[in-house]
Formats: structure tokens, C-alpha cells, sequence
């Protein structure tokens, strides 16, 4: 199914079945002349209170009135496939009439805001200031219009990803296709990326499957995948080599139904996806049972899939890996997820070493029907970006769409090295092809490509790598530090490490020699970056 009939059925099933507008007020909030609405797509409040009206007058000035309202968020449904999990409502977008010039005081209850966002065009949203959200839950302002929309962060919307679908359609390369319709009717559209290599078959190519939206309040996710699929489609001539050797299969939102109707963890149903995975199948959500088909359907046992990402947003203060511990996985794999987590925090101002988080993987999540359907060969991780500020710093950044989306090539970056992609402008050189004095080492201790790296066994041990049909350039050469393997790695440790710079006069073979400062330096993987 191509984008125009998709988008088609989804605004026809969001005008059937969107939110709905009435939000529960008293007779004292109706008396101020200020109405509160959610009467469209991703709408979501459960009811308002006046607290009180504070009346101020000082001498000489003239008199204001403070309205101070309690905004009750709504509950998603009760969960029927985990009834103790108690249902959230963390996700809040209404919008406000009447209070031009009028002081508004807004106390939420349900949720858990840090300086949430306003638009008045239902289009740009801003951040309150700290001075008019200085406590959490709690926001002052005196508004320039009469009608505002009032946000937990700015929405992402199923209308906007159909927009948006409909443009990376376009691409040759880009398919479109449902998968599967959602528990209230809704298609569940899935982009597949990739551009035929004449060197190599479909095949034999890498596969990374991104999926994002299972807890429909997390729009920064959105927002940063939405910039990831932007780049993974682009123009750029990294790009083409990734979609040449990889297949990217990208599925926006496994919970339309959710994000369409303003719930905040769950589906229409009350289903938390997240969790749904090892469910009997009568409390299986439907979208869940549509994913596990469709993965079903490009996996088999110990194969199928590279890379799997689960995007998410967080209320903590920093982005993170969820990294699934040796113990519950194994000691490859644990050291595969931390090589990848370190290549994504590389050169990532907002993504620390410190930031990652650690977990035993689970069946009830999609990375432990993972681990048990390829055999532990599929790694699979949960990315998680925050709705407040990064690196637990108030004081500094605080997140933006902008850089949300400004790290999305970070995490591009880390898919084509961990994959070893050799391609154009950016080239992982692989082991060396000659090695002297170097002894293969393969262990716990450590992080780093493939199944083995090189110590030298004396001081000015030279290793030659090896990189055929070198673009002509100049280039930046880093060496990867094969460091301890330690939740939080050193400075200067499980990182890219720049080494020089090289000039290559003409296209064709490069050969590039190594040598060590000192007996036990360790040696894995180059990569050269074009200047």
C-alpha cells in the first residue's frame, strides 16, 4: 500500500475517532470567561478546577486578578493484559480561550511537567521560561492572546507523519506499506529503505529494524526519529552507502491509536505495547501481534536482524542506552551493546559515558523476544532521549526539537560503524592486513570490534591496514581505544582517538602503517573521515 491511501484512511479514522473535546469543568471555572477544549488530534485533559482567584491591588497600581486553575490530567484506560500496572497520564494538550492579559496560574495534577511549552498558532510551541515555571507542576503567565495551547512538549502527530511519510515516499529507494491495522482501525505504515549495490545481493546486506511511539506521550522521540529517517533517506553521499549494504526497516509508530487519541503510555485499549510481548494472546494488543508478525516474517533463528532500536523519551534528565546485562545475555553481546552505546556518545555533547543505564533483558519487551527469536544474534536496545535538559544539568542545554534532531547522526554515525560500512567519506578500515609483533587478543575485559583485538607484544610494532578503492582525499584518521570494559569509561577510553591525517593523491588502493609507542598498546579498528 503506497502513502496516498494510507494517509487517507488515517485522517479519515482521526476525524471518526479522535480525541474528544469535552473536558470536565466546574460552575466557578466557567464564571472566569476562560474555556478549556482538546477537540483535536492528540488532545488530551481530563478536567479543570478554579483554586482560587487572588485579587491584588497595590497602592497606585491598578488591579490585577491572578486565576489559578488545577489541570487534572487524563488517566490512560486500565490495563487489561496487566491490571497492576497502574494507568498514567503524563501526556496533556489542550488549549485555552479567553485569557488575553489575564494572569493564569496552572497547578497539574496527574503529571509531572518541567517547564512544559505554549503555542499560540497551535504550530510553534515555546518553552515557559524559568521564571514563569520556577517549580515543577506548576506554571505562571499572563498571555499576549486570547486562545493558547498548552502542551506537555510540542506534539507529533499521526497527520504530521503522514506529511511526512508522503514526503520520503518520494525517494526511489523509500517503500511504503502497512503492516497491519491497530486495535481502532488505524494502518501502521512501515518504511523500507535500501538502494541496490551491484557487489551485493539484498541478501547478504545488513538489517536494521527502528521502530518508535509505543508510549504515545514520548514526542521527543518522534522528533529525533523523525530527523534520523531524514538522514537515512537524504542526499548525502554517506547515506547511499548505508542504504547500499544495509536494508533499514522503520516503523514511525507501532501506536497510532494511542498518539491519535491523546493517551500517554498505552494504547486505545489501555495495552502498555512496551510490555505486551509475552502476554497471552487474548490480552495481546493487536499492533503488538502486527509487529511480532511482521518480524516473524524477516528473521528466522540466529539470523535476520543486525540492529534492532526501540526509540523512547524519558522524564530523567539525560539520554541513554538501556544496555542489557552479560548476566542475562552474554559476554559478546553485553560487549556489542557497549561498543555501540560508546559509538553513539562519541562526540555527542549531550550523551555522556556516565548516562547509560543497565537492565536484564526481559521476554516481556520486544529486545527479549529478540534475544529468543535470532538466537542472540539480533542486538536489540532502547533509546531513550529526555523531555526536560541533558546530562542531569538544569543550569544547562534544555531540549529542543532542534537538538533532539541535531543528534540524530550520532546515532546514524554508530549504526554504520558498528556495521563496518566502508564507504565513501567515512571508512572503517576493518583489522590490519599485516601485523608484526602483534598477538590476537579475545576477552571480557574489554570493548571492541569483531571477535578479537591487537596487543603489541614489543614497543614499535607496526601493523599495515588495508582500505581498496580509496576515494582521493584528505583525511582524518582516529584509531579505536580498545578500553576496560566498565559501565562509565575513562576519558580517552572506547572512543574514536585521532591519530593524524593522510592525503590519498589519487583513487585506488590505500595502505596506511600503524606503529605502537609501547609494548601492550592496543590496537582494533581505523576509521577515516574525509576532511
Amino acid at each position: 500500500m503506497k502513502t496516498g491511501t494510507i494517509c487517507t484512511l488515517l485522517l479519515l479514522l482521526f476525524f471518526c475517532n479522535g480525541a474528544a473535546s469535552q473536558v470536565k469543568t466546574d460552575s466557578l471555572v466557567k464564571k472566569t470567561g476562560i474555556t478549556f477544549s482538546t477537540g483535536f488530534e492528540s488532545g488530551s485533559l481530563d478536567s479543570v478546577a478554579l483554586g482560587r482567584l487572588a485579587v491584588t491591588a497595590p497602592q497606585r497600581e491598578r488591579q490585577t486578578t491572578e486565576y489559578v486553575f488545577d489541570i487534572y490530567s487524563r488517566l490512560d484506560p486500565e490495563n487489561p493484559a496487566d491490571p497492576k500496572l497502574a494507568p498514567s497520564g503524563r501526556w496533556f494538550y489542550f488549549m485555552m480561550t479567553g485569557v488575553k492579559d489575564k494572569k493564569i496560574t496552572m497547578q497539574f495534577h496527574n503529571s509531572d511537567p518541567k517547564r512544559p511549552f505554549y503555542s499560540y498558532d497551535n504550530r510553534e510551541f515555546v518553552r515557559f521560561t524559568p521564571e514563569e515555571a520556577p517549580e515543577y507542576r506548576k506554571v505562571t503567565k499572563t498571555f499576549g492572546h486570547d486562545t493558547v495551547y498548552i502542551a506537555y512538549f510540542p506534539p507529533y502527530t499521526v497527520s504530521y507523519l503522514d506529511s511526512r511519510i508522503a514526503e520520503w515516499s518520494k525517494k526511489e529507494y523509500v517503500d511504503v506499506r502497512s503492516i497491519g491495522k491497530s486495535e481502532h482501525g488505524r494502518e501502521m505504515p512501515l518504511l523500507t529503505v535500501t538502494e541496490p549495490n551491484p557487489d551485493l545481493s539484498d541478501k547478504k546486506k545488513h538489517v536494521v529494524y527502528i521502530h518508535g511511539r509505543i508510549h504515545t506521550s514520548e514526542a521527543p522521540a518522534s522528533w529525533h526519529l523523525d530527523k534520523l529517517i531524514d538522514l537515512i533517506v537524504g542526499e548525502s553521499r554517506y547515506a547511499e552507502d548505508l542504504r547500499k549494504n544495509i536494508i533499514f526497516y522503520i516503523l514511525p509508530f507501532t501506536n497510532p491509536d494511542g498518539v491519535a487519541e491523546g493517551m500517554s503510555r498505552s494504547n486505545g485499549e489501555g495495552i502498555n505495547l512496551e510490555v505486551n510481548w509475552a502476554n497471552a494472546d487474548s490480552v495481546t494488543a493487536q499492533e503488538t501481534k502486527n509487529i511480532r508478525a511482521f518480524l516473524e516474517s524477516i528473521t528466522e533463528k540466529g539470523k535476520g536482524i543486525d540492529i534492532a532500536l526501540n526509540m523512547h523519551s524519558q522524564s530523567s534528565d539525560f539520554v541513554t542506552y538501556w544496555i542489557h546485562t552479560a548476566e542475562s545475555t552474554s559476554d559478546e553481546y553485553y560487549k556489542g551493546l557497549m561498543v555501540f552505546a560508546n559509538l553513539t556518545i562519541n562526540g555527542n555533547p549531550h550523551f555522556h559515558k556516565n548516562d547509560l543505564s543497565f537492565s536484564a533483558v526481559a521476554p516481556r519487551y520486544v529486545e527479549g523476544w529478540l534475544w529468543d527469536r535470532c538466537d542472540g544474534k539480533a542486538l536489540a536496545t532502547t533509546f531513550e532521549t529526555p523531555y526536560t535538559f541533558y546530562n542531569r544539568n538544569k543550569d544547562g542545554k534544555w531540549v529542543t526539537i532542534e537538538n533532539l534532531q541535531d543528534m540524530a547522526i550520532n546515532n546514524l554515525y554508530a549504526i554504520g560503524d558498528y556495521l563496518q560500512i566502508k564507504g565513501t567519506d567515512r571508512i572503517i578500515s576493518g583489522k590490519p592486513a599485516r601485523k608484526k609483533g602483534f598477538g590476537k587478543a579475545k576477552d571480557s575485559d574489554h570493548f571492541y570490534f569483531g571477535k578479537y583485538y591487537l596487543a603489541a607484544k614489543r614497543p614499535a610494532a607496526k601493523a599495515i591496514f588495508k582500505i581498496k578503492d580509496l576515494p582521493e582525499g584528505k583525511y582524518t584518521v582516529y584509531k579505536w581505544a580498545v578500553g576496560k570494559n566498565a559501565q562509565t569509561s575513562g576519558e580517552g577510553e572506547n572512543e574514536w582517538i585521532e591519530i593524524g591525517t593522510v592525503t590519498h593523491p589519487e583513487n585506488g588502493d590505500f595502505k596506511y602503517e600503524y606503529e605502537v609507542s609501547a609494548a601492550g598498546e592496543k590496537l582494533d579498528n581505523l576509521l577515516l573521515i574525509k576532511r
